[in-house]
């Protein structure tokens, strides 16, 4: 489903503050209306990974700030150096959904080769894939950082816009969320709060207001605020980082199953399966996990 590709190029990385007025006002038209939309290509010619963003990154995810300044980059770090692009994309008036409305259910991360900090990098992200699901409108915002025409760093974000509920096609309610495994480790307990959200987007510039505020989450049918997905799995990531999600080669599968609602208390948990490392992020109360992921070299 495409009828052509919209592409811009930047000699820089843009900035992304710039583009929440486009994002929060700009009319979209219904989507039962939308058919063969186009892709989008954003792409910045020159860039680099910088010590200090990573740091303060780090401390908002859990990672050690002192590793990142000394050159380890985050499996998850670039996703939020390419969230300018992806908020470029968004905001064009041709972007045919509703970017608030949007609902990140899986990700996809892929490292053939080494982030380098301060060493120039070429970005290039793309909307497309559109394809009809029983809830909603999905496509795939895919990214990919190459260093000298070798890719290091790809990303695929599946995102989906929810039919009205008059096409409702699940049948019903949506089923539970799973627990982990009755034997799996449980690596840590904490809370999540709003300050969570906002030192994330403050470090992400993701300052999407379901975030942030109960009142805009409410209104795209949210009981109120919850913390963004890929904080979740990044602090997943960040608690005893010894599992080999970050060597060379490794495909990082995660899946987004129930948000977490502001303020939360929630565990990591850990076990393996049929060779694949896993873990989840989990309601302390219920059990039932927020997010999966899984890995294997």
């Amino acid at each position: 489903m495409a009828t052509g590709v919209i592409t811009k190029h930047f000699s820089r990385l843009p900035g992304g503050l710039s583009c929440y007025p486009r994002l929060l006002f700009t009319s979209r038209p219904d989507l039962l209306s939308v058919v063969d939309p186009p892709s989008f290509e954003m792409r910045v010619d020159r860039l680099s990974i910088r010590a200090g963003h990573v740091a303060r990154y780090g401390e908002a995810c859990g990672f050690d700030a002192a590793a990142a300044r000394s050159g380890h980059v985050p499996v998850t770090y670039p996703h939020v150096l390419a969230m300018p692009l992806h908020l470029q994309i968004m905001a064009l008036p041709t972007f045919p959904l509703r970017p608030m409305g949007l609902i990140h259910l899986s990700n996809t991360i892929e490292g053939p080769g080494e982030l380098r900090m301060d060493t120039p990098l070429a970005l290039v992200v793309h909307a497309r894939n559109y394809r009809r699901g029983d809830a909603g409108l999905l496509f795939d915002m895919d990214t990919e950082i190459t260093d000298g025409g070798r890719p290091v760093w790809r990303e695929t974000c599946t995102f989906m816009s929810r039919w009205p509920e008059s096409m409702n096609r699940t049948g019903g309610r949506p089923p539970r969320p799973p627990k982990a495994p009755k034997d799996s480790e449980v690596l840590a307990e904490f809370p999540v709060t709003a300050g969570t959200a906002w030192r994330y987007a403050r470090v992400s510039k993701d300052f999407n207001p379901i975030h942030l505020h109960d009142r805009p989450a409410r209104y795209f049918g949210l009981r109120g605020a919850i913390v963004h997905g890929m904080w979740s799995l990044a602090r997943t990531l960040a608690q005893a980082p010894d599992d080999g999600v970050s060597s060379r080669g490794a495909r990082l599968e995660t899946q987004f199953l129930t948000p977490v609602q502001l303020p939360a208390r929630t565990s990591i948990k850990r076990w393996h399966e049929d060779g694949v490392a896993k873990r989840a992020l989990c309601d302390v109360r219920t059990g039932r996990v927020h997010m999966l992921t899984y890995w294997k070299g």
